[in-house]
This record gives structure tokens, C-alpha cells and sequence, in this order.
């Protein structure tokens, strides 16, 4: 497959900046944004405006990508659903990429920190250099964090890490799409290993406390 003609159907139902987009390989052709609360409702009547307005058919589609976590339990696991959903029924390709990788590279940061609400006082945070990506809270992040750059994509959690004068990137579901196309390149994602990437248990994809995913 050609990468640059590619249509890719991109999905993001994880929080703030949720939407779905239409991708002609690296070029963002529609989008819609979905309600933060309402993402996992509405993915699919979105899915569907965008086809019919774009005059696409499904069976057009090559790829599906899919930001897979983390984020809203219920918004992350809509998302990959679907995606999963759509790329087994129509056969299209799969890729997934995380949250916090698509925020580190949408403001294309090489060293430092992205960071994410995740609930009662903790955030998800990925150091850019290395990859990985675990849960801590504010106060433990405040100290690891020293002098390094931090960026956010949500105004609660710049709030929250004012003292390291954090940057701040509203997400959107096109800021994936680099991410996806490489991910692609690589050979894309597994739809039957594909998982939805939020906070679970022991043992699970994030743990607290800076334990490697």
C-alpha cells in the first residue's frame, strides 16, 4: 500500500480533543470533534457523517487508527471497539497509538515529559526520550520532574503543574495521524492483541510509580 494516497479513517475517544477524522495520507480531510463526555455515544454517527460527506464507502477505507489510551475508561474502550469493530468486519488495516505519545509528538518534544489528567489527583505521563509511560501522582511528578520541559494538553492539569510552567497543546484527532502513518509503515497493530490502554490493576499496561510499561 502506498502511504500517501492511503485513506485512513482516524478515531480518538479518549478525553478532551476527541474526534473522528478522514485522511487521505498524510493530508486531514474532514474531521468532526466529539463531546468529551459523549465520544463513546456518538463515534459511530460520526463515522458514518463523515463517509457519506467525504462520498466514501467503507470498503474504500485502507486503514483504521485508533488512539487507544489512555483516558476516559469508557471513551478509550468505545474507540477501540469501533476500530477493532470496523477493521475486522471491512478487513482494512489497524494501527493504534497512545495519547501520550501523539501529544509528545504533536509538539514535537524530544526530552521531557507529557503529561495527562487521570483522576484523583494523578496523572499519566510518558518521558519523551525514553518512551515510557506510567501513573503518578502530583506530587511525586512535581518532584521528578525538576527542570525539564512538560507539556499538557488540558487546562486542569496545566492548573495543576503550574510550578514547572508546563506548555499547553489542545489535542485534536488529527494530531495522531503522524503517529498512525508510521505506525502503519512499521506493519500497523494486531486486532486481536489490540487493547484498550488505561488503568486497571496489578500487572496491567500503566502501574504506579514510575514501574515501566
Amino acid at each position: 500500500m502506498v502511504m500517501d494516497s492511503a485513506k485512513i479513517l482516524l478515531i480518538d475517544t479518549c478525553g478532551e480533543g476527541a474526534g473522528v477524522a478522514l485522511c487521505r495520507g498524510g493530508e486531514v480531510l474532514r474531521s468532526e470533534e466529539l463531546p468529551e463526555r459523549g465520544a463513546s455515544a456518538g463515534v459511530v454517527a460520526s463515522m458514518r457523517r463523515l463517509l457519506e460527506m467525504q462520498e466514501w464507502k467503507v470498503a474504500e477505507l485502507d486503514c483504521v487508527g485508533v488512539v487507544n489510551g489512555p483516558g476516559s475508561f469508557t471513551g478509550v474502550r468505545a474507540g477501540v471497539a469501533a476500530a477493532k469493530g470496523l477493521s475486522e468486519a471491512a478487513g482494512l488495516r489497524l494501527a493504534s497509538v497512545s495519547r501520550l505519545a501523539v501529544l509528545c509528538d504533536a509538539v514535537e518534544i524530544r526530552e521531557g515529559f507529557a503529561a495527562l489528567r487521570a483522576g484523583r489527583g494523578e496523572l499519566y505521563v510518558r518521558d519523551a526520550a525514553s518512551g515510557r509511560e506510567w501513573m503518578v501522582t502530583q506530587e511525586e511528578f512535581l518532584t521528578q520532574a525538576g527542570e525539564a520541559k512538560v507539556v499538557v494538553s488540558e487546562q486542569s492539569v496545566a492548573e495543576m503543574l503550574q510550578e514547572l510552567r508546563p506548555r499547553v497543546h489542545e489535542l485534536r484527532v488529527s494530531d495522531a495521524l503522524g503517529l498512525v502513518l508510521q505506525s502503519l509503515r512499521d506493519g500497523g497493530a494486531d486486532v486481536a492483541l489490540l487493547d484498550a490502554n488505561y488503568v486497571r490493576s496489578e500487572g496491567d499496561i500503566y502501574k504506579k510509580a514510575g514501574t515501566a510499561r
